[in-house]
């Protein structure tokens, strides 16, 4: 008997396993892989290489990762001047590999740095969809991996090169050796599971700390306790996996100690890790709960069917598979609801299990009648999507003064698929209506980011000054100065030499000689010309932009100035 008829066996934990066309087997296991991966990258390819980089993370690790492939220094990230030891190597060593693998060097465009998150984000859908397979059947798994790779949050995440997404690749391995290893007790399993467990491990530490570690352990542990089995966990052989792990891990972590002494070790555990604990870091403090306030936004359009799976999974929580979803979720969750920094993707790593569970109640045939509840949940995922296309049509209109044919062409598309899907949750159910959903996701996000978001020129603010100094001052490379704004996309754009500081620091750096030019926001203007008067100086306004700090979202007023006897605007 196979594991996932075995995990089965209790009252409705798995449909058949059948696939898109209903016929089992290997070849239509493929075919839903494919469909998934094709899905996929509908939902995430629209703004994958329109966006600019985006503030503040994302621009961070990219700016760093240029920085690493610049200097050729493979184990000190810096960002800017300052070594950046907020997380471990291995998304800078992923990023630096695919920019050097297009051929377009350091300086490549952000896409190519995001090329690691796209390619984990969809291996984390494929490592969702094989654990499916495994736990409740083909149906339930192609359902699971559908909610996943629609999910706004993970769609965000693969969209930009920072950790997050890779992470979750990582995790997802570890988790679908560990639900293999636990299915399997009694039985002989080859070695190559627990390797893939423990390298597993020894990758997530790499990319982002014990995070996955954390997510295996709770989940190893959980199902022990209430299985009150603990001898299945031999199976994991640590005297081989440690060791691997340890192999991947230490001789990066031997090469930064040499390098930099207990610095990395006191910034990513003692203020980065530890401190997110305590306090909520950079503003990102919320109240327990919050997680699951933003689920029900981020895991749209999913959310609505995990809530409505919520009867069925407590009916078949005693089920094996069941249960080591819940071991999955729950100790995770809780811990990062009650940790004091939050920010909506820290649970991530758990939305798999979740979309497992929904996949499993929609493939157990409990869900073709729902409940009046049940149905009002679906309308309200569609009518929020209607909701979403309108309000992004108002962002265009409300940021550019205009919009966009493409837009409202959209919006409307959206706003028919979700009278569609209204009208399948009233009268079908909840498998007519999610199909329909799924096509709405498609829409919105080739609105939201294919269309829009690219052309509010307001929060792009660093290409856009980057524009202005390459079309304004009469020279090739003039150095740089910026003040009253910050953020890492300025070196990004502008160079990595950019310079930032206070008004009175940029009247200091114009009035040195060489072809120089100072951004002063207005408020910082007063400082600016306060300290020029008192040098006997003055400057020239070049241009200036307006915008929006994405970091912070403050409103910005920026000029470029440069003195009257150095750089002058270009001919024609």
């Amino acid at each position: 008997m196979s594991e996932a008829a075995r995990l089965g066996a209790d009252d409705g934990a798995r449909a058949p396993r059948s696939s898109l066309v209903g016929v089992d087997g290997e070849a239509s296991i493929w075919r839903a892989r494919l469909f998934l991966v094709l899905f996929f990258l509908a939902c995430v390819l629209p703004g994958f290489f329109t966006l600019p980089v985006i503030d503040r993370d994302e621009a961070r690790f990219a700016q760093a990762t240029r920085q690493m492939v610049e200097s050729g220094d493979f184990i000190t990230p810096r960002l800017g001047a300052e070594p950046r030891f907020k997380k471990p190597i291995g998304i800078y060593w992923l990023q630096s590999t695919a920019v050097e693998l297009t051929g377009l060097g350091a300086h490549a465009p952000i896409w190519a740095y995001r090329i690691p998150s796209l390619l984990a984000a969809c291996l984390a859908i494929l490592l969702t969809h094989a654990i499916g397979v495994r736990l409740f059947g083909a149906r339930a798994a192609f359902w699971a991996g559908a909610l996943l790779a629609a999910c706004v949050v993970l769609g965000g995440e693969a969209r930009l090169a920072k950790t997050d997404a890779t992470l979750l690749a990582c995790a997802v391995a570890g988790q679908l050796a560990l639900a293999r290893l636990y299915v399997a007790r009694g039985e002989k399993v080859s070695l190559g599971w627990p390797l893939l467990f423990w390298g597993a491990m020894g990758a997530a530490i790499l990319v982002k700390g014990p995070i996955a570690p954390m997510l295996a352990a709770f989940t190893a542990i959980g199902v022990s306790l209430w299985d009150r089995d603990w001898r299945w966990l031999r199976v994991l052989r640590p005297v081989l996996g440690v060791p691997l792990m340890l192999v991947i891990v230490l001789p990066w972590l031997i090469a930064i100690a040499m390098h930099s002494g207990t610095d990395f070790f006191h910034e990513a555990i003692g203020k980065d890790l530890l401190g997110k604990v305590a306090t909520g870091q950079e503003s990102h403090g919320a109240p327990p709960g919050a997680h699951l306030a933003a689920f029900l936004v981020i895991f749209w359009p999913g959310a609505a069917l995990a809530v409505s799976a919520l009867p069925w999974v407590w009916t078949n929580r005693r089920t094996p598979a069941v249960r080591f979803c819940l071991a999955w979720i729950v100790p995770f969750w809780i811990v990062f609801e009650i940790t004091a920094t939050k920010l909506p993707h820290y649970t991530l790593p758990t939305y798999p299990a979740i979309a497992l569970l929904a996949g499993a109640a929609l493939a157990s045939g409990r869900l073709d009648q729902p409940s009046w509840w049940m149905r009002t949940l679906v309308v309200m995922a569609a009518l929020g999507g209607v909701l979403a296309g309108v309000g992004l049509v108002g962002a265009f209109y409300w940021f550019e003064a205009a919009v966009s044919v493409e837009a409202v062409a959209l919006a409307l598309l959206a706003a028919a698929i979700g009278a569609i899907v209204v009208w399948q949750a009233l009268g079908a159910g909840m498998t007519s209506a999610y199909r329909v959903l799924l096509a709405q996701a498609v829409v919105l996000y080739t609105l939201g980011f294919g269309v829009v978001a690219p052309r509010l020129e307001a929060l792009w603010v660093s290409p856009r000054l980057a524009a202005a100094i390459a079309a304004d001052v009469d020279c090739v490379h003039p150095q740089a100065m910026v003040s009253g704004f910050s953020e890492a996309s300025l070196l990004f754009n502008i160079g990595t030499n950019t310079l930032t500081g206070d008004g009175a620091q940029a009247a200091d750096f114009l009035a040195e000689p060489g072809c120089r030019v100072a951004v002063v926001d207005t408020r910082q203007r007063a400082r600016f010309d306060a300290r020029m008067a008192e040098l006997g100086r003055t400057a020239r306004s070049l241009d200036t932009v307006n915008g929006v700090n994405l970091g912070n979202g403050r409103l910005l007023s920026l000029d470029l100035l440069v003195a009257p006897q150095g750089a002058g605007t270009k001919g024609p």
